[in-house]
């Protein structure tokens, strides 16, 4: 029992001494994954338009913990959304984003919400015309990262709501250098 108890309070411990409790500061990162893309074209059929394409990013930013188990950061970052296209269509879509994460985790792992916004530029190709179009969008995410000695991992699932698009999301995995 005596072992139990003490192997306890040693991995509560080490799970404390792993909280990024003195992780404030400055990191930067890329990932890569898909966007996907939906739309319904301007056509009397109303064609539907469900593709997706590899995406890709960069961001820095600035992590402060209020408590050691609840984190907050400002980031900003810039997103390649690639080119999707099926047929006579290919919409590209990439730009600036902002956004403030907030995290709850116990030792290096943690969950993490992301709320902010998009400065995108849109190109919609038909058959060879393009429109494009320019913006600011809302966007909203939710991930999970993993962080240990300054380096880290994050898997996140984020939607921008583009008013010229039915949907649009970034599915990706980053890697992240912790200063």
């Amino acid at each position: 029992m005596r072992h139990i108890h003490a192997l306890s309070v040693a991995t509560a411990l080490f799970l404390v001494a792993s909280t990024p409790a003195l992780a404030n500061g400055f990191y930067l990162g890329g990932g890569v994954g898909y966007a996907g893309v939906q739309d319904t074209a301007a056509t009397p059929s109303g064609a539907e338009f469900d593709e997706s394409d590899t995406a890709y990013k960069a961001f820095g930013g600035y992590r402060f913990d209020v408590l050691p188990i609840v984190s907050l950061s400002g980031e900003l970052g810039y997103r390649d959304l690639g080119n999707a296209s099926s047929g006579i269509r290919e919409y590209g879509i990439s730009g600036f984003d902002y956004s403030a994460l907030a995290g709850v985790g116990l030792g290096p792992i943690e969950l993490f919400a992301r709320l902010g916004g998009f400065q995108y530029d849109l190109d919609k190709t038909v058959g060879g015309t393009t429109t494009s179009f320019d913006g600011s969008a809302p966007l909203y995410g939710v991930g999970v990262r993993f962080s240990l000695f300054g380096i880290g991992v994050r898997a996140e699932y984020e939607l921008i709501d583009l008013d010229e698009l039915d949907s649009l999301e970034m599915v990706s995995v980053s890697a992240m250098f912790e200063f």
